[in-house]
């Protein structure tokens, strides 16, 4: 404050005096004129004050009267506080959020509360200089809104406190990624085999579900998550199981239900791929040779060709086809394969044989390729392999036949001796010829040639001829 004065007395001096307080200083004039200055203010300095001057002029005191009074109010001002949101808006829940109040300030040592708008939310910090930093470590539904700060201290022993902040604002959400669809078998998966998916998620909310889902057809299931993934199995895939699969996260926070988007589709697609057959041959109570062509069967023998193929598909039934016959043989499949059974093999068997399987599976018809050709060749026997065979195929008509041949070869062998005996062995006997049976006759008679035999005779000769 300036006190001055218009006098010719100078060299005095000028007091300065509250009105309605102890504070009085006097100071030395500077000509006309003193400057008080109050350095540091406190709530007792504000008030009235006036101002007089003094001076000695011929060894005698004068005092003006008193100034005009001036008055001034002390006072703590504080500015509005700077509120900060540190995180994101959108605020994952169960993840902290920062927010920072600052304020610029000569009163330190004040304290900042955080105050939630429309919320109970309350927090009150010491100062770290002129800022504090707020921080909600899990932050749930209930936290998300509009936030202000205020900055109060303590001044001279009263408490001052600053306007509000400007408010700043977020939300509390739960965001669930994509979730990652895998396929874990062939994407060509074989009919009545299981296929594999895997759903994964890359997630903090765990506990959930997933479900997996056909995009154009029925199937749906759902599987309680293992940490962040399920593996849904179909274990015996069928033709309306093909297509394309997307899965999807469900989980629930505090109360609240949240799924998230679709994942990337995956596809697979059902068929049936048949195993080439195989075809052999086999003679169960016989000899098989092999030769240079395929399999030789001795004529008359029993044989069977044998077809078979890999085990994947119950039942079905194999089909034998021949080159020599516009008939296809049908045998039901009995583990896998299947024998057509020639009882005796005769030369109208040989040729080629090939053989495929057909299986019905979902209504659906399917067929192998055909096997390689099999050549079979039936083999004549000797007469001795012949009759061995007759007599172990069929020994009733064997022996029958092989008596009644012995029985004609006897006839045949007696009718030829009795002939030898006739044209050799005729005898004569006091001029009568005799011819003889038997060689145990008299000893002295002489036989005879047979221009010499009588014309009698000549018949029974013939006869033995």
């Amino acid at each position: 404050m300036n006190c001055s004065i218009s006098t010719q007395y100078l060299g005095g001096t000028f007091t300065l005096q509250q009105l309605s307080g102890s504070y009085r200083e006097t100071k030395a004039a500077s000509g006309t004129s003193a400057v008080f200055t109050i350095r540091q203010v406190d709530f007792a300095h504000g008030g009235s004050y006036y101002c007089q001057y003094q001076t000695r002029v011929s060894g005698r005191d004068f005092t003006s009267s008193h100034s005009d009074s001036v008055s001034f109010s002390v006072d703590v001002t504080l500015p509005k506080p700077v509120l900060t949101l540190q995180t994101q808006s959108n605020s994952p829940w169960g993840q902290p959020v920062q927010i920072s109040c600052s304020i610029s300030t000569q009163y330190l040592g004040g304290t900042f509360t955080l105050q939630q708008l429309s919320g109970s939310y309350r927090e009150t910090k010491a100062a770290t200089g002129t800022s504090a930093v707020f921080t909600i470590r899990q932050v749930d539904f209930a936290h998300g809104g509009s936030y202000y700060c205020q900055y109060q201290t303590r001044v001279s022993s009263r408490d001052f406190t600053s306007s509000r902040s400007d408010s700043v604002s977020f939300s509390v959400d739960v965001t669930i990624p994509k979730p990652v669809l895998t396929l874990q078998t062939e994407r060509n998966s074989p009919w009545g085999q299981p296929v594999q998916m895997n759903c994964s998620i890359s997630t903090q909310y765990l506990g959930g579900t997933f479900t997996l889902q056909q995009l154009s057809g029925s199937y749906r299931e759902t599987k309680e998550a293992t940490g962040t993934s399920a593996v849904f199995t179909i274990r015996q895939v069928d033709f309306a199981h093909g297509g394309s699969y997307y899965c999807q996260y469900q989980t629930r926070v505090s109360g609240r239900d949240f799924t998230s988007s679709r994942s990337d589709p995956v596809s697979f697609s059902v068929d049936v791929s048949l195993s080439q057959p195989n075809i052999s041959v086999s003679a169960p109570e016989g000899e098989l040779v092999l030769g240079p062509h395929g399999p030789e069967v001795p004529w008359g023998q029993s044989f069977s060709i044998v077809c078979s193929t890999k085990p994947q598909y119950q039942g079905g039934s194999f089909h034998l086809i021949s080159d020599r016959s516009a008939e296809i043989w049908t045998v039901l499949a009995v583990n896998h394969s299947a024998s057509f059974d020639f009882p005796e093999a005769d030369f109208f068997h040989e040729g080629n044989y090939s053989c495929l399987y057909k299986v019905t599976l979902s209504t659906r018809l399917f067929t192998s390729l055909r096997t390689d050709e099999l050549h079979v060749t039936i083999k004549a026997l000797t007469w001795m392999e012949w009759s061995r065979h007759m007599a172990s195929a069929h020994p009733s008509v064997f022996y029958g036949a092989t008596l009644g041949l012995m029985l004609l070869v006897i006839v045949l062998c007696s009718v030829l001796l009795l002939k030898k005996k006739k044209t050799q062995n005729i005898y004569a006997i006091n001029d009568e010829y005799w011819p003889m049976t038997s060689f145990e006759v008299l000893k002295s008679a002489e036989p005879v040639k047979t221009e010499q035999i009588p014309s009698q005779l000549e018949e029974e000769v013939e006869f033995a001829s």
